[in-house]
């Protein structure tokens, strides 16, 4: 492996940090827990494999941003900068050639846990879309009331709801598939990546730490800046995430 650049990964429990192997990337984007039980993170330059304390380059090609990680039950989906790819082994990498995006500067991406099928993402210039096919063909979202955002991070829940999280702009939430959003308050002043537990449980994460909703409020699990955040698909509560300064967390 190639000596530590920008970031080196770490896993934690509460307050206790255990260092693992070194992975050399930057700018850490995505973070997704793999049905197998591995974490993926996406980053400038691909997406690096961690399982059982050792790591590997999945895809290691500069300036091949993987700025989002998803998966609709049988395959990894990957977009970013000029990027929209699938992977069925985590070996193989296929670019996408879908009709209806006018441009593949994705910002955001998001599928439907319940209709794995239906795909949502966001453009850097065009703006929110939908997919009902599987990400083939794509439509225009109205997604009003959504403001323009450069950064953004979408989720859909369990009930086919849309979560938009815009960093500086705010929480929204969409019950019409996208055709409309309403403002939600929000935990955090600069909202970013959402994950779902296996219940529904939604979590946030932002400027000034991780948090989960329950029904008395957002409650804060976490202090310190949240860049990317994952939910384990089996395991309820547990999550992981990279903070500001590139390092790994696990707990719950």
């Amino acid at each position: 492996m190639r000596p530590f650049t920008f970031f080196t990964l770490f896993l934690g429990l509460a307050l206790a940090q255990t260092p693992l192997c070194p992975v050399p990337t930057r700018d850490v984007h995505a973070l997704l827990w793999h049905p197998s039980g591995a974490l993926l993170l996406g980053h400038h330059d691909g997406i690096v494999l961690w399982n059982n304390s050792t790591s590997q380059d999945l895809v290691r090609r500069r300036d091949w941003d993987a700025m989002n990680l998803a998966w609709d039950g049988r395959r990894l989906l990957v977009a970013g900068h000029w990027i929209l790819a699938e992977s069925q082994d985590l070996k193989r990498f296929r670019d996408l050639k879908p009709k209806g995006l006018p441009a593949l500067d994705l910002h955001a991406y998001a599928v439907n846990p319940k209709k794995p099928e239906v795909h949502y993402t966001l453009e850097a210039t065009y703006g929110y879309f939908q997919s009902q096919d599987g990400g083939q063909t794509w439509t225009k979202l109205p997604a009003q009331g959504l403001p323009k955002a450069g950064m953004a991070f979408l989720l859909v829940d369990q009930k086919g709801r849309l979560w938009a999280s815009l960093m500086e702009r705010g929480l929204f939430l969409s019950e019409d598939g996208g055709q409309s959003f309403r403002p939600l308050p929000s935990p955090d002043p600069a909202p970013g990546p959402l994950a779902l537990s296996p219940s529904g449980t939604l979590h946030l994460g932002g400027k000034l730490g991780l948090w989960r909703q329950t029904e008395a409020g957002w409650r804060r699990l976490w202090q310190g800046t949240v860049l990317a955040l994952a939910a384990h698909p089996q395991e309820e509560g547990l999550l992981a995430w990279v903070d500001g300064r590139g390092t790994l967390w696990r707990g719950r």
